[in-house]
């Protein structure tokens, strides 16, 4: 027995000590320096927002009803760059959001007429046109918000925050996708010879986004725009109205998405940015006395960085390189050229931050699916004006002998007849992919 207590003790000895020894080289003078590319995204500031950016204007179309758009606009703009030259954030904070909580536009007519997703549901169209049939626009807040997207859609240039964190607040962003869709609808249903121009510069005006976002719910947010458009543009192609002129002058517009337009460096850049203030903070906030005596003493914030930058940024590059075909293959697969791998976390340099970015690696597979999905709802899209332009001919001739193949198998698209539907597999499930004839 006195063996056992001995061997015991002895046990429990060298386990303190294998404690302190964890503890001494994960004191935070043995920390990491960040990496240089991870400085380099860490040391980004904020700059001012210049008039031309739509990043403020696109707030402002929720607010200040008895102000002109412009004016509405520039308290925006101003108050965005308060914070940058006060703060050094450019964003709107929570208090402001109080604020302007007493200046908001109702938009609930807008989102009652237009519930209904297209990138994940059959039909939207159909039901918006039933919905703006049976109930006019004349809620005075409708008519401002899309008089208000109508001046939106101008601007040439859009930059948005730079300084978010996790739990900072974002736009609004459901009022633009229900302005959109009536916009479009009513320019189609009141004005034909204007839907078209008007249909391209909120195409131009959303691929703009798509290229220049820093956010990944920025970017999902221009995809469901794009779906829009694809599905109003299908409905308005079902009329038969649409003169040989205005396809022709729509197509370029329609063009498949460009490596800017499809690219995750920058915004998977700046979700590690967004992170980093929540692995400088992590577990010295929590009350739980284990993170607080147990995990927070092996944890070293800036080497939990690096590592957490190195496992999202090599697996994003890795899929950035992969054309439609090349990642359709490695999705059906689940077999990806780049999985992280990390360290044990039974090493003593900083267990709890391996541990921690185990499970912190971002699932972007699923993102790039979406964007995969809409450059070949573009070409599906091309498919069905080629079929417009050429409506004397044999539907399923016209779709075996196109040029727009569906560009993960490179085979003709699918041709239902019976559905009278043209369309192909998605590779993210919660998409509808098909195109009404």
């Amino acid at each position: 027995m006195k063996k056992l207590l001995k061997a015991l003790f002895i046990l429990i000895g060298m386990m303190a000590m294998l404690f302190v020894i964890a503890v001494i080289v994960n004191l935070s003078v043995f920390d990491e320096e960040l990496l240089p590319e991870v400085q380099a995204i860490k040391d980004i500031k904020a700059k001012p927002y210049q008039a031309d950016n739509a990043y403020p204007a696109l707030i402002a179309l929720s607010y200040y009803p008895e102000s002109s758009y412009q004016s509405a606009t520039q308290k925006i703009r101003q108050q965005l760059n308060d914070n940058i030259t006060e703060q050094g954030y450019d964003y709107l904070n929570h208090q402001d959001e109080e604020q302007l909580e007493k200046h908001k536009l109702d938009a609930q007519q807008l989102r009652k007429l237009t519930r209904c997703h297209t990138r994940k549901e059959k039909n939207c169209v159909t039901k918006y046109v039933t919905n703006l049939s049976n109930q006019p626009i004349t809620n005075p807040h409708s008519q401002i918000i899309l008089g208000r997207y109508r001046a939106l859609i101008e601007y040439p240039n859009y930059q948005e925050a730079t300084q978010l964190t996790f739990d900072s607040p974002i736009p609004a962003y459901s009022p633009l996708l229900s302005a959109q869709r009536v916009l479009l609808l009513n320019e189609w249903l009141d004005n034909p010879t204007d839907f078209i121009p008007l249909l391209s510069k909120d195409l131009a005006f959303w691929r703009m986004i798509l290229q220049n976002n820093n956010l990944l719910i920025t970017k999902m947010i221009a995809i469901a725009a794009i779906h829009n458009e694809i599905q109003i543009l299908a409905y308005a192609l079902q009329s038969g109205d649409l003169s040989k002129k205005q396809l022709l002058n729509i197509q370029p517009h329609i063009s498949p998405l460009n490596q800017q337009e499809g690219d995750f460096m920058k915004p998977i850049e700046f979700e590690i940015k967004y992170a980093m203030s929540t692995f400088y903070s992590a577990l010295n906030e929590s009350s739980d006395v284990i993170d607080r005596w147990f995990y927070q003493p092996l944890y070293q914030p800036q080497a939990t960085i690096n590592q957490y930058y190195l496992a999202n940024i090599k697996l994003t590059k890795e899929l950035n390189n992969l054309d439609s075909p090349a990642f359709y293959d490695a999705y059906q697969a689940d077999e990806w050229p780049y999985k992280p791998e990390f360290k044990s976390p039974i090493s003593l340099y900083n267990p709890s931050g391996k541990l921690l970015i185990k499970y912190s690696v971002g699932n972007y597979q699923d993102y790039f699916a979406r964007v995969h999905d809409l450059n070949a709802m573009l070409v599906l899209l091309n498919l069905r004006i080629e079929l417009a332009l050429h409506n004397d001919q044999n539907i399923s001739t016209v779709v075996n002998n196109s040029i727009y193949k569906n560009p993960y198998t490179l085979e003709p698209f699918d041709y239902d007849a019976e559905a009278n539907t043209i369309g192909f597999d998605c590779l993210d499930k919660t998409s509808v992919c098909e195109i009404a004839l």
